[in-house]
């Protein structure tokens, strides 16, 4: 029995995820039309051919192929050493007997490492089905006998997958879809079959959705990190900024937690946010800044107003802000974004402004508290300390919400403006600290937040 070989796609984010192929096999790349199927095959050509393969493209088409190779000239990872052989597509339908011993004397001619034939579907268009499932399985023995690795793509939608009978006699199956969820459009890749995958590998990463995009670059997934994401730390107790709340915490946030801190506007959540992320700088911690306004500019003003200036930390590399509009942003590019800028300046700190704008990228609530279970365990992992602020209805302290992001958090910290113009603060969840219950008055000095000596009873 020959032996398999292992081959790398050689595209971007697609390696990390799956691992190699094993050659020879068969793959089956479905989707509709203008997804980018052809863009994908002509990567991994070109791929092979800077590896010093044989790789053979044959389109059933109508244009010449000096004319789709004018057309992927455009394209700078195109690679013009790709032996293509183009087959009248017309002809094909009519013919598709015919059109299999054209494909036999190509490969006979070439002799390629890899394979890709765009797209296999028209072919026995014509059969009836008993007859097409036939012509399938003349294909599949002709392809058993090139030992190499094919690719097929087809056009259909993804419910058609079950009833082709080209689905049941490949090896792998990747699926690519456009999706529009009303405000914006994406394209999204998913493994719906992978035969010989390596048992190391994280089927929870493959068999999932990811974002991808198409540029004269070409194919690049979104939804993924390079870098190892892990860290072994022991979390220890940090400064949240605010003496007197390190005293209610008996010593300050744990290295690992994250905490929310709610309360109506104008109550203090941003600068609470900051005075967090200056003390970090001021002891030289990393430090990351999510929000979503498009300019860095009044963040940058607010800290200023306190005596912060954190610009000089942006300049420096210490402080990082992603700064966004939810609008136009898809959230698994949202969540890369973050974990590239941890990963980037090694943080220590995290400051999340306003997460109920995810509400714009994720209607869906089951949806929304997925993200926030992924983004704070990434957090946790990474032994960085985070606060995160979101607006608080109602003007009681004692406000049971249904919020899940307070299901969530390490702890949670309300803040509240009286009638009588005084501010006050509760631990209301601080989970392995014991804290003090009672409200506890704080006020917004020009130098941040400071606690008061006196507690409302």
């Amino acid at each position: 029995m020959d032996e398999l070989k292992e081959l790398a796609f050689g595209i971007q984010g697609v390696d990390e995820i799956i691992g190699t192929l094993k050659s020879p096999s068969t793959i089956l790349l479905a989707g509709t039309t203008g997804v980018g199927k052809t863009c994908f095959c002509l990567q991994i050509l070109s791929h092979a051919v800077k590896n010093g393969e044989k790789a053979l493209y044959i389109p059933f088409t109508t244009e010449s192929p000096e004319k789709l190779k004018m057309y992927f000239s455009r394209m700078k990872f195109f690679d013009d050493r790709i032996h293509i052989h183009a087959i009248n597509r017309s002809i094909s339908e009519k013919d598709p007997l015919s059109t299999l011993i054209d494909i036999g004397n190509i490969i006979g001619s070439v002799k390629p490492d890899r394979v890709v034939l765009d797209p296999v579907t028209p072919l026995g268009f014509g059969f009836i089905e008993p007859e097409k499932r036939r012509f399938f399985y003349t294909l599949d023995s002709m392809i058993q006998e090139w030992k190499a690795l094919v690719i097929l793509t087809g056009e259909m939608l993804k419910e058609e997958l079950h009833d082709s009978v080209v689905s049941h006699l490949v090896d792998g199956i990747i699926y690519l879809s456009r999706e529009d969820n009303g405000l914006k459009v994406g394209n999204f890749l998913e493994i719906l079959k992978l035969r010989g995958m390596d048992p190391e590998k994280n089927t929870e990463k493959i068999y999932r959705k990811y974002r991808y995009t198409l540029g004269s670059d070409g194919f690049c997934l979104k939804h993924f990190l390079k870098q190892n994401d892990q860290i072994n730390a022991l979390p220890e107790k940090v400064s949240s900024g605010i003496p007197g709340l390190d005293r209610m915490l008996e010593g300050g946030l744990f290295s690992n937690s994250s905490t929310l801190v709610t309360g109506k506007p104008g109550t203090g959540k941003t600068t609470f946010g900051l005075q967090f992320i200056s003390e970090g700088l001021d002891r030289k911690e990393p430090c990351v800044i999510v929000n979503f306004e498009c300019v860095q500019t009044s963040l940058i003003s607010k800290a200023k107003k306190y005596g912060w200036h954190i610009e000089q930390y942006i300049d420096s590399g210490l402080l990082r802000i992603v700064s966004t509009d939810p609008d136009s942003m898809w959230p698994e590019e949202h969540e890369t974004l973050i974990k590239e800028s941890i990963l980037d300046v090694d943080a220590r700190r995290l400051f999340f402004d306003g997460i109920f704008n995810l509400e714009m990228m994720l209607p869906d609530q089951l949806q929304l508290r997925g993200y926030l279970y992924s983004l704070l365990k990434y957090l946790k992992k990474r032994n960085v300390t985070s606060i995160f602020t979101t607006p608080r209805s109602s003007s009681t302290i004692t406000e049971n919400t249904r919020m899940d992001a307070e299901l969530l958090m390490d702890n949670i910290i309300i803040l509240r403006n009286s009638e009588g113009g005084r501010r006050y603060m509760c631990v209301s969840k601080s989970k392995g600290t014991q804290h003090r219950l009672n409200p506890t008055e704080y006020a917004i000095t020009e130098k941040g937040i400071r606690i008061r000596s006196d507690t409302l009873l």
